[in-house]
């Protein structure tokens, strides 16, 4: 059998609602004290799991610069680079030099030196070796000239990983490179610091007991690891996350599953940076821990949290159920109180309620009426406005027709002042025509009188017989001359009389445009006087039609200003409406109430 909830006594009610008003913000607090600390937990880890990979990625480094510097210092040893020392020191004390250096060293298993042909010349104690100059790092150092590092690769002798450093060997007195030196560093060198470190973290930490690192070349692949079976693995093939992280070139750090047990693991990447002058290799490390291990501290947390919250939660409870008895005893008096009063405030809504109805019914006629009458005082100031503004349009078309007739007043008195200086034009053109015409006239007679002239040239020419023949030829040209010359001034005389003619016309019709532009001056006269008289019209229509225009609006806004004042009646009436009857509502819902809590308490 089921038991609601509101059918339930007050004092039932009370006290399930004082637990649960106790009980709640103690849950809510330890919710949030948890969240806070395991966030706070959960970057502590990772910070310190970054910097334990930016530890051993420091590490490599440093290693790194270390080989490079011991390769150099090799290179400059003096039975290497100093002919004189060279030739006055054995084989076997040179091979006793570099196996001291090998003993003495840290990490190396190997040292050999090859010449430019790439054959040994020397090396320390061990198997032979043999094919230097087919080896990348010496082709390196003969092509740059410079020391240098390569990717790990397996030793040809024991197949372990190894890292390999070579560097020129210059002669001191000539300055020319005349071998090449190599060193070997097998790679289970640098897992011994790593283990002693891990052995070192376990001390404060068993939560790193199985802490995992992996150191990857520049061609994605381990060449050193805690599970030596993963060493010559593709790293991509073990981290799905690896391609993005060395994309980045940056420390991350992500939650990644094991792909042997499904486990997840807090994956941590830091790039290996290489020192100054030293080749790009792009190696890189990844530092991985299991969350269960890491992440250990948040459960034992969250079980103290929940036992603590579970006894908070019990005292608080036992205490809100003794104040609940208290309280309830002291309910049923007030109910009591209130059912008594609601009964006569009841009565007394009621009354205000009909007041109320009749005074909305009688605002809301006025609003509506002062509607209409705001709707009819903005059309009519609409109409003024704009009528205004075609006065104001027609007064602006005005202005510009009477600008229009002065401009065209300006170029009739230009035009009249172009036809005075062509009619004078005309006048000095006629006046050189008839000097031409002179010219011409002159030029005939001369022309007569030349042939006169060159016909008695040609009489004389006869009379003197044999010696005159010359002389008859010459007059015989002058003649033609004289003919060519004058019919060239009849041409001219003829050209003279049309020029004269046209000009004549252009004198008459000159005349005419004359007369033309006086009469068009004395009509545009009359425009301008016509506009003005229409300017001075629509002047007194605008400054008519501004005034209606201002006076529509300010009667609309006095009427808006009433309209709104109106409604806002209105709406204090409807709201004192609606709020007396809610006032009524709640009062009927008070007594319903104060008679249930009644029979409940």
């Amino acid at each position: 059998m089921k038991i609601k909830v509101k059918n339930l006594p007050l004092r039932i009610k009370a006290i399930i609602f004082a637990i649960a008003l106790s009980t709640i913000p103690v849950i809510l607090t330890g919710a949030m004290t948890y969240l806070f600390a395991s966030e706070n937990l959960t970057n502590y880890v990772i910070k310190y799991q970054e910097s334990r990979a930016i530890a051993t990625a420091n590490q490599v480094s440093n290693f790194l610069f270390e080989r490079y510097l011991d390769v150099k210092e090799l290179a400059n040893l003096g039975i290497l680079n100093d002919p004189r020392v060279s030739q006055t020191t054995s084989t076997s004390q040179k091979q006793d030099l570099l196996d001291k250096y090998v003993k003495e060293g840290e990490g190396y298993d190997s040292i050999a030196v090859a010449d430019l042909q790439g054959n040994t010349i020397l090396q320390s104690r061990g198997e032979p070796i043999t094919d230097l100059g087919k080896r990348d790092y010496f082709q390196e150092v003969i092509k740059t000239n410079r020391p240098t590092l390569v990717q790990p690769r397996k030793s040809f002798i024991n197949g372990k990983y190894a890292i390999f450093a070579a560097a020129p060997v210059v002669d001191i007195n000539t300055g020319k490179t005349i071998a090449v030196i190599r060193t070997r560093t097998p790679t289970t060198y640098l897992e011994q610091g790593f283990h002693e470190n891990i052995d070192k973290l376990i001390r404060y930490s068993d939560g790193f007991k199985k802490e995992e690192y992996h150191l990857i070349d520049g061609n994605g692949k381990f060449f050193s690891a805690t599970e030596t079976d993963r060493v010559s693995t593709e790293a991509r093939s073990e981290f799905d996350i690896f391609a993005k992280l060395q994309a980045e070139k940056k420390i991350n750090s992500v939650i990644d599953i094991e792909r042997i047990d499904n486990s997840k693991q807090l994956i941590t990447y830091a790039p290996i940076e290489t020192l100054k002058n030293l080749p790009e290799l792009g190696w890189s490390v990844i530092v991985a821990n299991d969350t269960k291990d890491v992440f250990a501290p948040q459960k034992q947390l969250l079980s103290a949290l929940i036992a603590g919250v579970g006894m908070t939660a019990a005292i608080v409870s036992a205490i809100a159920i003794f104040l609940a008895r208290r309280t309830t005893r002291s309910v049923n008096e007030i109910v009591r109180a209130i059912a008594s009063s609601s009964s006569q405030i009841a009565v007394t809504v009621e009354q205000q309620e009909r007041i109320a109805s009749q005074q909305l019914y009688a605002v809301d006629r006025t609003a509506t009426t002062m509607d209409e009458l705001g709707e009819s005082s903005k059309a009519c100031a609409s109409q003024a406005e704009a009528a205004a503004f075609g006065a104001a349009q027609a007064l602006k078309l005005t202005a510009g027709g009477s600008q229009a007739v002065d401009n065209t007043l300006k170029e009739m008195a230009t035009l009249t002042k172009n036809v005075a200086a062509i009619q004078t034009q005309i006048l000095r053109l006629s006046e050189q025509t008839d000097r031409i015409g002179n010219i011409s006239s002159l030029v005939s007679d001369l022309a007569n009188q030349t042939n006169m002239l060159a016909i008695n040239a040609a009489v004389e020419a006869v009379r003197a017989g044999e010696s005159g023949k010359g002389f008859a030829v010459v007059a015989s040209e002058i003649r033609k001359l004289a003919d060519r010359s004058k019919e060239s001034a009849s041409k001219i005389n003829a050209l003279v009389a049309d020029i004269q003619k046209a000009i004549r016309s252009t004198a008459t019709v000159t005349d005419d445009g004359t007369k033309t532009v006086e009469n068009g001056v004395k009509i545009a006269r009359k425009t301008a006087d016509a506009f003005a008289g229409v300017a001075e019209a629509i002047d007194s229509i605008v400054l008519n039609s501004k005034q209606i225009s201002f006076t529509a609006r300010n009667q609309a806004i006095a009427i808006e200003d009433v309209v709104e004042a109106v409604n806002s009646l209105n709406l204090a009436a409807q709201e004192t409406a609606s709020g007396i009857s809610q006032v009524k509502l709640g009062i009927s819902q008070l007594n319903q109430a104060a008679q249930n809590l009644k029979s409940v308490v």
